[in-house]
C-alpha cells in the first residue's frame, strides 16, 4: 500500500469532490455555484476547467469511472452532467458541455 499524499488545493471550504477515474483529475465544489476541475502536473494541482451552469452552491459531484461524465447537483435543486467534447477552436484542448437532467421526482436531488 502506498503512503498517502496531502496537498494545499484550495483556501476556502469544499462542498463535494470528485476524482477521475485515473486519479490525475479532481473536480472540486469550492463552496460556490461552481464546480473546478484541476489536473496535476508534476507535486502541484492547476486548475483547467470551471464548470458553471447552477445558480446555487454546488453541493455533490461525482466522475463516472467508464464513461468520463461528471455529474454535479446544487442546492438549485438542478442536476447536470457534463460531457467532455473537442474544443473546436483548438486541436489539443476539450471542453466540458452541460445537460440538465430532468428528474421524475417530487424532490430536490442535492445529493
Amino acid at each position: 500500500m502506498s503512503s498517502p499524499e496531502a496537498f494545499q488545493i484550495a483556501q476556502v471550504p469544499l462542498t463535494a469532490h470528485s476524482f477521475s477515474p485515473d486519479r490525475s483529475a479532481i473536480a472540486l465544489g469550492i463552496n460556490t455555484n461552481e464546480a473546478q476541475i484541476y489536473t496535476k502536473q508534476g507535486y502541484e494541482w492547476q486548475q483547467v476547467h470551471t464548470l458553471a451552469q447552477h445558480d446555487k452552491l454546488v453541493t455533490s459531484i461525482d466522475w463516472a469511472p467508464t464513461t468520463d461524465r461528471i455529474v454535479t447537483c446544487a442546492q438549485d435543486r438542478n442536476a447536470y452532467v457534463w460531457t467532455k467534447e473537442p474544443d473546436p477552436t483548438s486541436t489539443s484542448q476539450y471542453k466540458w458541455k452541460p445537460t440538465l437532467v430532468v428528474l421524475k421526482i417530487n424532490r430536490a436531488a442535492t445529493q
